[in-house]
């Protein structure tokens, strides 16, 4: 059964922003911190430029393949079907990963706040995110678009409270940083994460190849901006030994500015800010699984829906991210996240330059700029760049992640038939 159309532009824009903005400043900031130094700043805005060469390759591919499998769909189409279902389960280990280290982020500020225990409030917003999830792409987009104003205007007075202090924050970094700087890149990558959730939405966009691409470039544009600004505020305020030392190094912003009542109040919006994440990590991940059992790729039981809903996907991705919450540490499951994301990256970009090379005929939709014949430059510089940041990833948690996938993939083998509703 398809999926309804039902999701505008503001709403994907708004929902885009929200997952995007909730991830990396409010849980990794102080994490970049400690490893980049006074280069953080540089940090975010490297990673900016790695993720748009990339989001140019998905707004590209969205409009081409406005289904919900998103990049299972790409890659099938480029490579074939076994990359494509070797790159969906990576994905959703991506996701279920991205899930828990932001809901290990909800958990700190809560502890900061309230002084109950990380791990069983990481476990509550879970659990609250997939009950609002349950009630379908619609209201749970409405929702996290909500939010993500208040995230907005959260970030914006870290802005405002850090004017002052931007020259400092903007200090060029010595170059003996340059190392930190890009393992600081590896980490804070994970705060852009949430474009190529967006990109599964669009079988329930009501103008997918037309709005997909809008929407996707816009919500990266306005993140990364607010991105570069708040780190640097941040810095500038703090100072990089303080900032880096941090739990919670938003709330901690305000409260060296306004005392208790600036950390209860960005605390709080802390809490909004991840727990919007974790809703629509959730959300778009249960469509990851539901479009590849859809086209047989994983067991049908996943591509059951109630109402129009994927439910069972969503209850499966829901049970997989609690249990990954359980070692607590946020940094190690950030790493095994953006390694296999990397690889993914490069992949989806390479899927492009293929796609674009063996078409007859222009696509008349959204294409990446600056192109060469029938080459997309910024797509080739997307594989690239993507596959160094490779270098820069702490071994362990990827080889984790990259076991994870293979064994999953010999778990279930994939039936012979043509998945001819994906093609």
């Amino acid at each position: 059964m398809a999926l309804k159309r039902e999701l505008g532009f503001l709403e994907l824009t708004l929902a885009g922003i929200g997952i995007i903005l909730g991830a990396g400043i409010y849980a990794l900031v102080g994490k970049a911190a400690a490893v980049a130094g006074e280069g953080v700043w540089v940090s975010f805005a490297i990673s900016g430029v790695i993720a748009l060469f990339t989001a140019l390759s998905y707004a590209e591919l969205s409009a081409r393949f406005p289904k919900a499998g998103a990049e299972y769909v790409y890659v099938t189409h480029s490579l074939g079907d076994r990359w494509a279902f070797m790159m969906g389960l990576a994905l959703i280990v991506v996701g279920v990963a991205s899930a828990a280290t932001v809901a290990l982020g909800f958990g700190g500020y809560f502890f900061r706040i309230f002084g109950i225990d990380s791990l069983l409030a990481a476990i509550g917003i879970m659990l609250v995110c997939a009950g609002i999830c349950w009630g379908g792409a619609k209201k749970t987009a409405q929702i996290a678009g909500a939010i993500s104003l208040f995230e907005i205007l959260g970030l914006i007075v870290i802005i405002a409270i850090g004017l002052p202090f931007l020259g400092k924050g903007f200090a060029i970094p010595s170059i003996d940083l340059l190392p930190g700087i890009f393992s600081g890149v590896a980490l804070v990558f994970f705060a852009y994460l949430g474009f190529e959730e967006l990109v599964r939405m669009a079988e329930e966009t009501k103008n997918p190849k037309e709005m997909m691409p809008r929407a996707l470039l816009l919500a990266i544009g306005i993140s990364s901006v607010l991105y570069v600004l708040v780190a640097a505020s941040a810095l500038g305020i703090l100072g990089a030994d303080t900032l880096g030392q941090s739990a919670s190094p938003i709330a901690d912003v305000a409260r060296s500015q306004f005392g208790d009542l600036g950390f209860l109040l960005l605390g709080g919006i802390a809490l909004l800010s991840t727990g919007n994440t974790v809703l629509f990590i959730l959300l778009a991940t249960s469509r990851l699984v539901y479009g590849m059992a859809r086209a047989g790729s994983l067991p049908k039981w996943f591509a059951h829906t109630e109402s129009n809903q994927p439910r069972h996907a969503l209850i499966a991705s829901v049970i997989v991210s609690t249990l990954l919450l359980l070692p607590r540490d946020i940094t190690f499951v950030a790493h095994m996240t953006d390694g296999l994301l990397f690889a993914v990256f490069a992949v989806i970009n390479l899927s492009l330059l293929l796609i674009r090379l063996r078409e007859k005929k222009p696509f008349t939709g959204f294409r990446s700029p600056i192109n060469i014949g029938k080459w997309p430059l910024l797509a080739v510089l997307g594989a690239i760049t993507s596959a160094a940041m490779l270098l820069f990833v702490e071994v362990v948690p990827l080889l984790l992640g990259v076991v994870g996938v293979v064994v999953a993939a010999f778990v279930w083998t994939r039936p012979k038939q043509a998945r001819v509703a994906y093609k």
